[in-house]
């Protein structure tokens, strides 16, 4: 398959970067309060630092330390979260370029305004799919039309956050072929166990492993077709960097 301009996870990557830098300018002068603070308490005596004001400060040391690493461990989860999101988001990118490009056309990483769509898929016979990608581990299941990943409701709605981009996604489409185009809603986890089920709020959920069977689901029509005839403008109508950047 042809290569695009926007690469898979790239995005993802420079968050984790910032995330990085932004631990790093926060820990820096973190250590350098706790190292001045243990200095006063080195140098007490000369300074007269004595009684109460030794408690507090011997107290301080250990609030901005107990603070430091608290935070600190927060941040790195956080940086360690994105560069899993970037892993998967890169593991799905290799296996849409592993399909043809006689056949399938796609972009990573687009830039919307409900936060950034990870893929979209364009199939000469299988119409336009739209892929967000998920880095958890564990068990997925759906209860009530919920997504629980291990039983519990995860950080984010992945579902309402898909489905925002779909209704996006769908006026693009409109915009380069005049037509209302069905647009292929998935969830696809990348580490995941996803158990078996239906649709929600028709974005279908699944493990990376079914993520080709279900691209080569025949679904081809005069839409599907009108689109693919214009997947150059699709995609680089998709690649500009859109105006409230």
């Amino acid at each position: 398959m042809s290569k695009h301009d926007k690469r898979a996870g790239r995005s993802t990557r420079e968050m984790a970067d910032k995330r990085y830098r932004a631990r790093v300018r926060f820990i820096l002068p973190m250590v350098g309060l706790v190292i001045l603070l243990l200095l006063i308490l080195n140098v007490s005596k000369a300074l007269k630092v004595g009684g109460f004001a030794f408690l507090a400060v011997a107290i301080l040391v250990r609030l901005v330390m107990g603070f430091t690493d608290a935070k600190e461990k927060k941040m790195i989860r956080e940086e360690r979260r994105a560069v899993r999101g970037a892993k998967a988001e890169e593991e799905i990118g290799s296996i849409l370029a592993g399909l043809s490009g006689d056949y399938y056309k796609f972009i990573s990483d687009v830039v919307s305004p409900y936060g950034n769509i990870d893929h979209i898929v364009i199939g000469k016979r299988t119409g336009l799919f739209l892929i967000e990608t998920k880095a958890h581990g564990g068990r997925v299941s759906v209860k009530n039309e919920r997504l629980l990943v291990n039983g519990h409701e995860p950080e984010k709605d992945f579902i309402a956050q898909a489905l925002r981009n779909t209704y996006w996604l769908r006026e693009r489409a409109h915009d380069v072929t005049g037509l209302e185009i069905w647009i292929n809603t998935l969830v696809v986890f990348t580490n995941a166990f996803v158990e078996p089920t239906p649709p929600v709020k028709r974005v279908r959920v699944i493990n990376k492993k079914y993520l080709l069977g279900v691209l080569q689901e025949p679904n081809g029509g005069q839409k599907d077709t009108a689109l693919w005839e214009n997947w150059h403008k699709m995609i680089m109508l998709l690649a500009k960097e859109p105006a409230w950047t």
